[in-house]
């Protein structure tokens, strides 16, 4: 994407990419806004206040203001991704702060609640992963 807009348009490329931002959509929800999950972070991490003081410090929100944009994750995923309900528009979230919680949880997870070491094969940072995809996805993509 450049500027919002697909680099690509044909019908592929359009599902591709929505299907992708779905699920990163679905993913979310799963750690940071469905309570009740069993992959929710509350039930992942050791020391919640710890990780949670990083996490709000990290996307510079509190508590509240995650609350409200846990509410349009969730709004998005019932309405339009899970249930497509008869709304008359697509609701389609930024989601920069999503990212950003979702690589403070990885650099968290992978430093402090790693002790068996499960995660050795993973590169260190979130970012150093995504990276690696974004140059593979790239090349198909070009090709």
């Amino acid at each position: 994407m450049k500027d919002g807009e697909l680099l690509k348009s044909n019908p592929f490329w359009r599902v591709a990419n929505f299907n992708f931002f779905d699920q990163s959509i679905l993913e979310w929800c799963k750690l940071f806004a469905d309570k009740k999950s069993k992959h929710c972070w509350e039930k992942i991490v050791t020391d919640k206040a710890e990780f949670e003081c990083g996490l709000f410090k990290t996307i510079e929100m509190n508590r509240e203001e995650l609350e409200v944009y846990s509410d349009e994750l969730r709004k998005s995923r019932d309405k339009f991704i899970a249930h497509l309900d008869s709304e008359l528009e697509d609701y389609r979230p930024l989601m920069d702060t999503a990212y950003k919680c979702v690589n403070y949880y990885y650099d968290y997870i992978s430093k402090k609640e790693n002790e068996e070491n499960c995660l050795a094969e993973f590169p260190g940072s979130l970012n150093r992963l995504y990276d690696q995809c974004f140059k593979l996805a790239e090349k198909e993509y070009q090709s």
